[in-house]
């Protein structure tokens, strides 16, 4: 890369390496031109207007990238399914969500592409629940040219890490929800699950097609578990009766049904959370926590079985990080540090 003085006429196809100002007197005093600009034949006459018949130009070499176009080349290595990029402004490319769903960042191809001393990518958290039309990460180089070999190591770690963002539709599933506890299906006290669960599952896209009370009885709510998968349901909704006390019998009632992948996980509200599935169906205890605070637990893992995940111990297990809600007032989720560690 090196700078020259020439008229505006042999310009084209090179970079100014300096702002060019216009001053309509009485109107305004702004920028035409940003240093940066790649000049283009359309650009001569109001370069002229300008009073410009020279300029200082970025000779760009046959190893060397233009910003606006190593942006692009940056865009389209990250962008997965369901993701698109916008055109370059000041190199900088953003990356927005073209349906709403789950957001997926393969992190280690992130850091790979961080650890390049003049590139930027940045990303909303992995696992943020977006909607169509949300900008979801931006990427730009630092300098107004950038070495070839660079952008070419870039597109080996694309090849490499497959799609980097990209967004996971929620799915239309169904669910059932098992409200469980003799003190509810008594009538002793009133029901605050099923309004609570039924607006978070639709919020998703998804519909609760059975709802079921049950004493505490472990036989009942067992059931109840498989009349529901016979019923077709993708999800089904355990609440209730989660924890160690004597008359809490649900999560005996899961574990006789369904493989349980983790009973117990360090999100705090949602300690006595249990994960677990009947073949393909999604088994989920949520505990009473669930019916009285507005975010637990649930909320960092329903989304992703809506969106089609299969949940591991290790993904419960790593929510430890970021796992403690600040109960904050009012409540700022999912825009705060919860789950997202």
């Amino acid at each position: 890369m090196e700078t020259q003085k020439i008229r505006i006429e042999d310009g084209v196809g090179m970079v100014l390496c300096h702002d060019i100002t216009e001053i309509l007197p009485g109107e305004k005093k702004g920028r035409a031109f940003q240093k940066g600009h790649k000049i283009c034949e359309g650009d001569i006459q109001k370069l002229r207007s300008l009073g410009k018949n020279h300029i200082f130009v970025l000779k760009i070499e046959e190893d060397e990238v233009h910003e606006d176009d190593a942006g692009i080349i940056l865009g389209n290595v990250l962008a997965g399914k369901n993701v698109e990029i916008t055109p370059p402004y000041e190199s900088r490319v953003n990356l927005i969500a073209t349906a709403d769903g789950l957001l997926k960042i393969n992190t280690k191809a992130l850091y790979e592409l961080n650890s390049f001393d003049d590139v930027v990518a940045s990303t909303l958290s992995n696992y943020s629940t977006v909607r169509k039309g949300e900008m979801v990460a931006g990427t730009k180089v630092v300098p107004l040219v950038i070495k070839k070999e660079i952008m070419e190591q870039v597109k080996e770690i694309g090849k490499g890490a497959g799609a980097i963002v990209s967004v996971l539709p929620f799915r239309p599933v169904k669910v059932g929800l098992i409200i469980t506890g003799t003190e509810v299906f008594k009538g002793i006290i009133k029901d605050a699950f099923r309004p609570v669960l039924t607006e978070k599952v639709e919020a998703l896209g998804g519909q609760v097609v059975n709802v079921e009370y049950t004493p505490d009885d472990e036989e009942r709510i067992k059931e109840k578990i498989k009349e529901n998968v016979r019923l077709g349901c993708d999800i089904i909704l355990v609440s209730g009766g989660m924890s160690v006390d004597p008359d809490d019998v649900t999560p005996k009632a899961i574990r006789s049904v369904a493989e349980v992948v983790k009973y117990g996980s360090p999100v705090l509200p949602g300690a006595m959370f249990m994960m677990s599935y009947i073949g393909d169906v999604a088994v989920i205890g949520i505990p009473a926590c669930g019916m009285y605070t507005k975010v637990t637990v649930l909320d960092l893992i329903y989304p992703r079985v809506a969106a089609g995940e299969i949940i591991t111990k290790k993904d419960i297990i790593s929510l430890a990080n970021g796992g403690l809600c600040r109960k904050c007032d009012p409540c700022r989720f999912p825009n705060c540090s919860f789950g997202r560690g």
